[in-house]
């Protein structure tokens, strides 16, 4: 706290002062006949610096003067959620806005954004201070500019735009809609991704966007000022809304499943997962519908499903159980790191599904008989108060999936001396595999064919 109140003192103000778009071709060399936007941000901290974050999306439409105009309202907004990165270095108490409007209940919509998004940040950093106190945010208002919105956008969109991360999440997607009209999407080079994408289909309709992060930030975390988690998958929303735009893409099908909804601090808001929550998933559709009226509908596919469904589908994936990745730690070569707790609860939710020998050939070793995951392991399951601040299932899924790993007559370290409470009385494997969550935004006709694969899995696993 000291520090945070000593550097709002210190900092009081947040600029977003502008944004610069150019669309134009690729002057890389890489591919001359695409054209690509470019986007650059101004950003300032008074008194301690200006950040000039960069992106640049591929552009598979013609954007004409009208649809130009959306597009910056969309770029602006993107840049809304930037912000967050750089606000968190000293938290002032205000941020000023420059370069839009905002109305009075976006301005809202964003204090609370800014909170739930920052809620691990304040957490680990013994931040403690309500939303109303966190941040003012100064803007005009449409009205005071003679705007009018929504912007109407007559633009008939197609097809799918279907972000991958490189886990087993994004693959279930894909082979789930797998005959539909499809175009992957990602943010920047990633080793994982690229080999998901290449098995599903060798990367032949690819959008993958490129942002840089300033430098002065990074130096700023260097020198320790205040850092941690932010929203990434508020980003992720808000580019992919952009990248749909520029390439004629109607659904954005999400990989985001009903586990995420859990907050990580046993009775609080906090949440790792905030952005990825159903809440979030609704609160954005009320969002853009208030910017333009686009038929381009953002919601995520895997909504009505837990965690251990989806790796009860992704078990059947068996070509994808070689290249997928999860691990954080490990991501950059390309590697599990075997010693976290997202690599332990990957490893665990699909110990139902996957033999022992199938496990180790994915991650090289059998993590339930490492000592040094017993913190991570009781954290997961729910006998330690909190769970780690990773993308993870719920205590409750995480400990179906140990029982049924037990009773399937499975052994390991970890499962044996905690074998009392893994066998308490729980949901069962096939309990939870005929759960479904029905509050989602899928539409119908892609959820029948969810739900005709879940049927699929389930029989494979109980007979």
């Amino acid at each position: 706290m000291t520090k945070f109140e000593e550097y709002r003192e210190k900092y009081p103000e947040f600029v977003y002062r502008g944004y610069h778009f150019t669309i134009g071709a690729d002057i890389s060399g890489k591919n001359p006949e695409e054209k690509l936007c470019r986007v650059i941000y101004d950003f300032e901290t008074p008194g301690l610096s200006e950040f000039h974050p960069t992106w640049m999306f591929p552009v598979r439409r013609e954007v004409t003067r009208e649809t130009e105009k959306i597009l910056g309202e969309l770029i602006f907004q993107l840049g809304m959620v930037e912000t967050i990165s750089y606000y968190k270095i000293t938290c002032p108490r205000k941020v000023r806005i420059e370069c839009g409007t905002l109305t009075e209940d976006q301005r809202a919509w964003w204090r609370k954004l800014y909170y739930n998004g920052l809620g691990e940040f304040m957490y680990r950093n013994g931040i403690e201070v309500s939303e109303e106190e966190l941040l003012t945010i100064e803007c005009r208002t449409p009205e005071e500019k003679g705007e009018k919105k929504p912007y109407q956008d007559l633009t008939k969109y197609e097809g799918f735009l279907v972000p991958v991360g490189g886990g087993k999440d994004s693959v279930v997607t894909l082979e789930t809609l797998r005959g539909q009209d499809i175009m992957t999407y990602h943010i920047n080079d990633d080793s994982a991704i690229d080999e998901v994408i290449n098995v599903f289909n060798h990367g032949e309709n690819d959008c993958r966007v490129r942002r840089t992060l300033d430098p002065n930030m990074l130096e700023l975390n260097r020198k320790g000022f205040l850092n941690g988690h932010t929203p990434f998958s508020a980003i992720v929303a808000f580019s992919s809304t952009i990248a749909a735009f520029l390439n004629g893409r109607r659904m954005i099908a999400l990989s985001n499943e009903t586990s995420a909804n859990e907050t990580t601090v046993r009775g609080s808001f906090v949440n790792h997962q905030y952005s990825k929550s159903y809440e979030f998933e609704q609160d954005f559709q009320n969002y853009i519908g208030q910017i333009t009226t686009s038929d381009i509908h953002y919601f995520s596919f895997l909504r009505p499903l837990a965690e251990i469904e989806i790796a009860a589908l992704f078990a059947q994936c068996t070509e994808y159980h070689r290249v997928f990745l999860s691990c954080n730690r490990g991501s950059k070569k390309g590697i599990w790191c075997c010693d976290c707790p997202k690599c332990l609860f990957v490893y665990i939710i699909l110990s139902p599904f996957l033999s022992e020998q199938e496990l180790i050939g994915i991650f090289g070793e059998k993590l339930l008989d490492k000592p040094s995951l017993e913190k991570d392991f009781r954290e997961l399951v729910g006998l330690d108060e909190n769970k780690p601040f990773e993308c993870v299932g719920t205590r409750s899924e995480v400990g179906c999936a140990l029982k049924a790993f037990v009773e399937q007559g499975g052994h390991s370290l970890l499962t044996d001396r905690y074998e009392k409470e893994i066998l308490m009385e729980r949901d069962s494997l096939a309990e939870y595999l005929s759960r479904w969550e029905e509050r989602n935004h899928v539409p119908k006709e892609y959820l029948e064919i969810l739900k005709k694969k879940l049927a699929k899995a389930r029989e494979a696993v109980l007979g």
